[in-house]
């Protein structure tokens, strides 16, 4: 059983001592000993790679819904190699927008986020009545031009479309303009003169063109071609929505979601070689031509991803993403296979779920480790350690009596995490209580809330209104959530706990009445009624609940199982006084299933609340945040040999071969991986979580390893076509800590650049005099002071054939 009955035997345990590592190998509890070299991680809970080349889809196991993909070209970043950025929808939560970012297009992790706040309003803070259940942000689309990346995005409820703008997609502060218009999944293209659009609708295609600066809109072209323009055609009928436009080989393409009435959800394309078709047209006819290009299980809606090539030629794949609740709506990178101009997706055309394909980028064994191992949700231990972030230094005018609501409080949350609408920021903390996430009611719920989004004005729970509750997306086929909670600030008619939610939701919460604190289960299924009695709904259900007694920290598991069936939640809670001795409250309950009304519109979550019922002020402490895989109803023992593994494993490398910082993020999850280990465990959670965190900088150190008898560069060489003439462009970056000479050489020409500060590059486009080039082979020699004396490092780079 992976819930044990009772604190497990001692374990033998490596140390860490003033900062060397001891011990090369453990024993396990079975008593095998588990060398270094078997240190090998799984992919995290939200990859699909299967760490031999290939990956499964969909892809992230979770809710990242209406994906718009955008390339930054190598020669036009800092990392020396092409970088893939996503952007999603997150509607009402906060902070919105994520930006996540990959390698190969596989792997992905959270970044940054657009904004903190979308409003400071009521209906985007939860408050005062309103709310943006199913509203908010939706269907963002990203894109880089001229060194700068763009956001656009539609409110349905806070005011239309805005643009937002940053130089630095993964560090900078980004500028906001309203454009001052709805605009449905608006969809912002740069035409090959660099003229500004934006394409936008549902039911039909139209356009705006932007000035010039991205601040205004300048022209109209509605319904430019519209679904009734295609009627008789199999593939079109529905939605027709979501258009995101591409100009590949003298073509403007479109990718529109449709779904024919008895059909699925499928993928149709557009070309014409006339961007604005009719309004450009000889006659004003509509030039877009259309095809169906995939209509396989759902997979639909999304972007084009570009992938380039030896010698200049592009590979594309589509990111689309799959209906697939309660989980949420989920994307797949799928490859396409291009005929007479126009491509097909999958296997002719039929995409399997869980079918497999081969990764289109091939990483380095210790990128490909490292990428396996990023992911977009988290175990937390709630440090305050997460980088700052600009966005969190937003400036907004606040509203009345509002300015320490949004005054920033000195917290800083991973970036998995997304508050159920903007939080107030007087009512949580990181720094409270050191280690630990306070949630303090700071309202009393009222049972006034409504849906504005659905005409019957339908009723919110208790648990809908309360604010402040924190949230990570939920993974599949299963996943596990374990925290402890301090209850001993909790007042009278204080609700608090550990939810799976959507409109339909489930939670295991403390409810303190007349001085007495009982534990107990919730389950809100459908069909929604329209008006409700909160109380009632928000009792616990018969036969899930136990008193606490004098306790005053409680331990709660939630089990979420996706796959029994698959389209259903059905969750199970546990409950623990020490952490090793578990009880199941209740039987498991669901199931939880898509809502048809779409009043929230996303995935399920899994989230930390706290709510007020009788008066304001009262306060609950949760300790961490630890994710699993593993069921307790899957009955396994619980297994200790990948933490043991990674300890040992740790034990072997050497401090001088790695950055001093990323050295010491590895040592201090190292030494927690450790004190857990000699704590011991009562469940799988509480194995995985510092497993996973020391296996994420464990594989970190594997990409960052430097030789110190050497200078650390990044060389990356290109063969490109300028003007008809054939160039060799070559990168070098400086990875050193103190200044460095760099010199590129190649069969063109040389360039000597002294003196190139830490982190920045060298960089020389040599004309080739010719219009095509042979695949060949750069030379960059580095020279600089490591320890005192001079080292010059030599690098080699091949780059490929060009023909112009």
């Amino acid at each position: 059983m992976q819930v044990s009955d009772g604190p497990p035997a001692p374990r033998r345990t490596p140390l860490v001592m003033t900062g060397m590592l001891l011990c090369a190998a453990v024993i396990s509890p079975t008593g095998v000993a588990h060398a270094a070299d078997e240190w090998s991680p799984p992919s995290s809970y939200t990859s699909t790679d299967r760490g031999d080349g290939t990956y499964s889809v969909p892809l992230l196991r979770s809710d990242v819904p209406d994906i718009s993909v955008e390339r930054v070209p190598a020669a036009e970043n800092d990392e020396g190699r092409d970088v893939y950025y996503m952007i999603s929808t997150t509607m009402h939560l906060s902070p919105g927008a994520p930006i996540m970012k990959s390698h190969d297009l596989v792997n992905w992790e959270i970044v940054n986020y657009v904004f903190n706040r979308a409003s400071v309003g009521d209906a985007f803070s939860l408050r005062n009545g309103q709310n943006s259940y199913g509203q908010g942000q939706w269907a963002s689309s990203l894109r880089y031009h001229d060194g700068v990346f763009y956001v656009v995005f539609n409110t349905n409820n806070l005011g239309g479309a805005y643009i937002y703008r940053t130089d630095d997609i993964e560090n900078g502060s980004w500028q906001r303009t309203a454009l001052g218009r709805g605009l449905h999944d608006p969809s912002l293209f740069f035409d090959v003169d660099g003229t500004p659009y934006i394409f936008h609708g549902s039911g039909g295609t139209s356009a705006v063109r932007l000035n010039a600066d991205l601040t205004a809109i300048t022209a109209n072209y509605p319904n430019i071609f519209t679904a009734g323009d295609y009627a008789g055609q199999p593939f079109i009928g529905g939605l027709f929505e979501g258009a995101q436009f591409y100009h590949i080989d003298g073509w403007y393409y479109a990718v529109i979601i449709t779904w024919p009435s008895g059909q699925g959800r499928q993928v149709v394309m557009f070309r014409s070689r006339e961007l604005l078709g009719r309004y450009t047209a000889t006659g004003g006819v509509n030039t877009y031509e259309a095809r169906g290009v995939l209509n396989s299980n759902g997979f639909a809606q999304g972007s084009l991803v570009p992938i380039a090539r030896d010698g200049g030629t592009t590979d594309w794949y589509g990111m689309f993403f799959r209906d697939t609740f309660p989980i949420g709506r989920i994307p797949a990178l799928i490859p396409a296979t291009w005929s007479d101009g126009w491509p097909t997706f999958g296997a002719n055309g039929v995409v399997a779920v869980d079918g497999t394909f081969i990764k289109p980028i091939q990483l380095s064994p210790a990128e490909e480790l490292f990428a396996r191992q990023q992911s977009i949700v988290v175990s937390d231990d709630f440090a305050n350690d997460a980088a700052h972030k600009p966005y969190l230094d937003e400036q907004w005018t606040p509203p009345p009596g509002g300015e320490q609501e949004i005054a920033p409080n000195g917290s800083r949350l991973d970036l998995a995490w997304q508050w159920n609408h903007a939080p107030d920021n007087r009512y949580w903390s990181l720094t409270d209580r050191t280690g630990w996430l306070r949630l303090t009611t700071g309202t009393v719920v009222t049972g006034d809330y409504v849906y504005t989004k659905l005409a019957n004005r339908a009723e919110l729970a208790w648990f809908e209104e309360a604010r402040n509750t924190l949230s990570q997306r939920t993974f599949g086929p299963r996943q596990s959530v374990e925290t402890r909670m301090d209850i001993s600030g909790m007042k009278d008619g204080d609700v608090a706990g550990l939810a799976a939610y959507n409109r339909g939701f489930s939670y295991v919460a403390v409810k303190r009445t007349g001085g007495v604190n009982t534990i107990g289960v919730v389950n809100r299924g459908q069909p929604f009624a329209v008006d409700l009695d909160q109380a009632t709904l928000e009792n616990f259900l018969p036969g899930s609940t136990a008193s606490l007694g004098e306790a005053t920290e409680v331990h709660l598991k939630a089990d979420l199982d996706f796959a029994a069936p698959s389209g259903q939640l059905w969750t199970t809670f546990h409950y623990s006084l020490d952490g090793r001795s578990w009880s199941q409250l209740g039987n498991r309950v669901g199931p939880q299933t898509l809502d048809g009304s779409l009043a929230h519109f996303m995935g399920h979550r899994v989230g930390l609340f706290s709510y007020a019922t009788q008066q304001a002020g009262g306060h609950v402490d949760f300790d961490h945040f630890l994710l699993s895989d593993t069921l307790t109803a899957q009955g396994r023992s619980l297994d200790t040999s990948r933490l043991d593994a990674a300890i040992a494993y740790a034990a072997t490398l050497d401090e001088a071969d790695h950055p001093a910082d990323a050295w010491a993020v590895m040592l201090a999850r190292l030494a927690e991986a450790q004190a857990a280990r000699e704590r011991g465990f009562g469940t799988q959670n509480q194995i995985d979580a510092p497993e996973r965190a020391l296996s994420y900088q464990l594989a970190r150190l594997g990409v960052l390893r430097v030789d110190p008898a050497e200078l650390p560069v990044t060389v990356r060489a290109q063969a490109r076509c300028v003007g008809g003439d054939a160039y060799v462009a070559v990168q070098a970056r400086n990875d050193h800590d103190a200044p460095v000479d760099i010199v590129l050489e190649t069969a063109y020409g040389q360039r000597s650049v002294p003196d190139v500060a830490p982190g920045a590059h060298a960089y020389q486009q040599f004309n080739v005099r010719a219009a095509a080039a042979p695949a060949g082979t750069v030379t960059v020699r580095v020279s600089g002071s490591v320890d005192g004396r001079t080292v010059t490092t030599v690098r080699t780079a091949n780059h490929p054939a060009v023909d112009c």
